[in-house]
């Protein structure tokens, strides 16, 4: 009885619905069938399919592909032995800087590349090989690169002129809208993905920005929810969309990166923030925003729950505009070090470039780092 009597409270047309709307209106019929609640249940089965397609995908077809490209699997090197740093390391801070770092170097007669060197290894000796940050890397993107191909036909097929004239999402809300099998399975694979994200980032490589990501899933899937729950299937499918459009870029740059193609890497970087800027700082402010804002109050009409919908709306672009910052970085990144991409938001690859120039710097010098005593001194050959 109680909980009958909450669901009643929660569910209520007033709050859901626009006004003269009721749930009576989006049942379905023998000819019509409309979003219902309940089938958003199913995610939890289709998360663990999905979660079995990326195992499948990264054991099967990655890995393989990694090793035939010659991708290291070799965890991170620790680094020397080295009391002074050890005790920094775990009793003061993992990443010294300024004034101590100065005196790190001053200390142990390093320069501040040896000495960072030493505390980036420390710091990365748990981290996952390249292979495996390959395969995830893989595994993302055919999926946003499946995912977004398939939305753009699941659009097509339901709204097609919505991507042009936003004011056509709103345009018989909500119940001429129809649920047709393309946008069902589309939402629900989204769904499912961003569900499995949800638990997976936890066990995946952590990145700088995983804190933020946790809010942009558990944001995404509340937005998922409720646009499905409220049949907004048409601005939700497009914002979908929009969303996906640009980590296909990314996730390609980082391949061809790990395979060492510098050229393409660049290419898939700038590919990557143009589209980001036009999808998510531009297009998704000034057109789907202001859709949601002033066309559904135009032809809709405000109701409480569309409230809430532009208010979550608004907080991801928020979130657009803090990762811009990222890659606004990683361009002038990219620039100093004449067209070497990166991705700024993975601490677990910003080292690399590093290490790069510190191998050929031993191999060209036989500069190198040698234990005694519990101290690391250069060899006498260095300057």
């Amino acid at each position: 009885m109680a909980v009958a009597s909450f669901l009643t409270w929660f569910w209520n047309e007033r709050f859901w619905l626009p006004h003269n709307t009721t749930w009576a209106d989006l049942r379905n019929t023998d000819d019509t069938t409309y979003p219902q609640a309940s089938d958003l249940w199913i995610m939890i089965p289709y998360s663990i399919v999905l979660y079995m397609i990326r195992f499948i995908i990264e054991r099967l077809v990655a890995r393989p592909l990694g090793r035939k490209l010659k991708i290291s699997n070799i965890p991170n090197r620790p680094p020397s032995n080295n009391a002074v740093l050890e005790k920094v390391y775990s009793s003061i801070t993992r990443n010294p800087k300024d004034e101590r770092l100065t005196g790190l170097c001053k200390q142990l007669d390093w320069s501040e590349r040896q000495v960072q060197r030493w505390f980036r290894r420390k710091r990365e000796i748990n981290r996952p090989s390249k292979l495996l940050k390959f395969s995830e890397t893989v595994w993302r993107f055919i999926f946003y690169a499946g995912v977004f191909n398939f939305g753009l036909f699941a659009m097509n097929f339901t709204a097609p002129k919505c991507p042009w004239e936003t004011r056509m999402c709103w345009v018989g809300y909500p119940d001429k809208q129809p649920l047709t099998v393309t946008a069902y399975w589309y939402y629900q694979t989204e769904l499912a993905f961003y569900t499995s994200c949800t638990i997976s980032q936890f066990f995946d490589i952590k990145r700088k920005d995983f804190w933020v990501m946790c809010i942009h899933h558990f944001a995404t899937i509340l937005l998922i929810c409720f646009s499905y729950s409220v049949n907004m299937l048409n601005i939700g499918m497009l914002i979908m969309s929009l969303h996906d459009f640009s980590d296909v870029f990314l996730e390609a740059s980082k391949i061809a990166k790990y395979m060492k193609h510098d050229v393409l890497a660049t290419v898939g970087l700038i590919c990557f923030a143009l589209t980001f800027t036009i999808a998510r700082i531009v297009y998704f402010p000034f057109w789907v925003l202001n859709s949601v804002w002033f066309d559904a109050w135009d032809v809709v009409g405000p109701f409480p729950s569309w409230y809430i919908f532009s208010l979550w709306l608004f907080l991801l672009q928020f979130l657009h505009i803090y990762w811009c910052s990222f890659i606004v970085k990683g361009v002038v990144k990219m620039a100093k070090q004449g067209g070497s991409a990166t991705d700024e938001r993975s601490e677990s690859e910003d080292s690399d470039t590093d290490d790069a120039i510190d191998d050929r710097r031993k191999k060209s010098d036989g500069q190198g780092d040698a234990p005694t005593n519990g101290l690391t001194l250069r060899k006498s050959g260095g300057k």
